[in-house]
């Protein structure tokens, strides 16, 4: 038997530090623990939003700031997800992170991503919201996604 397709599941859990993120992975600890699953905790550095400066007037950030800040993120979802007896790895790509999201999944030939999705004010809801409509719409795998209160659709 070739080690290429063990029966391992893998998660593929997308965090931007959000509380929306917290929540999604929670909901997704839960079904990788139900699968026996490895938690991939996969944080973009998004490169669209490096060139703009944060609102409240944060100097822009560099494609190396966007990364090292996605860095931190996936070391803490790894970090909660070892913490709840899971197997993890950090993932971080750089890029458009609908995309990039899509694209790990695929690589991997992961069996979900558990994504959040924003609440209904103005500015979250576009960054998370449209990221998270692009993954639904793109991923040729099951996408469940996790509203603020912590319900679960399956796509």
């Amino acid at each position: 038997m070739t080690t290429e397709h063990t029966m391992e599941n893998d998660i593929v859990i997308p965090t931007d530090g959000s509380e929306y993120a917290e929540k999604a992975a929670v909901a997704g600890f839960d079904i990788a623990t139900k699968m026996d699953a490895t938690v991939h905790a996969l944080a973009v550095g998004d490169i669209d939003r490096s060139e703009v400066s944060a609102v409240g007037g944060a100097p822009p950030r560099t494609k190396e700031d966007v990364t090292e800040i996605a860095a931190e993120w996936a070391e803490e979802l790894t970090a909660d997800a070892e913490a709840n007896g899971l197997e993890a790895e950090a993932v971080v790509r750089t890029g458009t992170p609908a995309d990039e999201i899509v694209d790990y999944a695929t690589e991997i030939d992961a069996d979900m991503i558990v994504i959040g999705t924003a609440g209904r004010s103005g500015f979250e809801k576009r960054i998370l919201g449209s990221v998270t409509d692009k993954v639904v719409r793109t991923a040729p795998l099951p996408v469940v996604t996790v509203r603020p209160d912590g319900t679960v659709d399956a796509a």
